[in-house]
């Protein structure tokens, strides 16, 4: 899988406040950050909705400490990365930049499935 990364995300106002929120480096903050976008492409739908996931389940899944999942949750969405609404967390703007990808991964496997289908009719 790929999902499309920007060469800003290292400097990022966002990414900064993240690794000072956890006491990280740089490049501590965007391998958590790849983490959760890899993440995200199996996870999330396509509005970047995490529905059922607990604060445990996301550390997990970026490799972080479970025992400081709620420290990890709580700084991403300070710092912008996740969105907390209703109960459920989200990746912030996920469909702007994974959505679309989903959708065209989707239309594909669809298409495939016609042409499949003609093919063996």
């Amino acid at each position: 899988m790929w999902f499309e990364a920007h060469d800003s995300l290292p400097r990022h106002p966002k990414t900064l406040k993240l690794a000072r929120l956890l006491s990280l480096n740089q490049l501590e903050a965007v391998g958590l950050l790849w983490m959760l976008f890899d993440w995200g492409l199996i996870a999330a739908k396509k509005d970047g909705s995490l529905k059922g996931m607990e604060p445990q389940d996301i550390a997990m899944a970026l490799g972080y400490p479970e025992k400081k999942a709620d420290k990890l949750v709580s700084a991403l969405v300070d710092a912008g990365y996740l969105e907390f609404n209703d109960g459920t967390y989200a990746i912030h703007d996920w469909y702007d930049y994974a959505g679309k990808l989903m959708d065209r991964r989707e239309a594909d496997r669809e298409k495939m499935k016609r042409y499949r289908n003609a093919k063996s009719s």
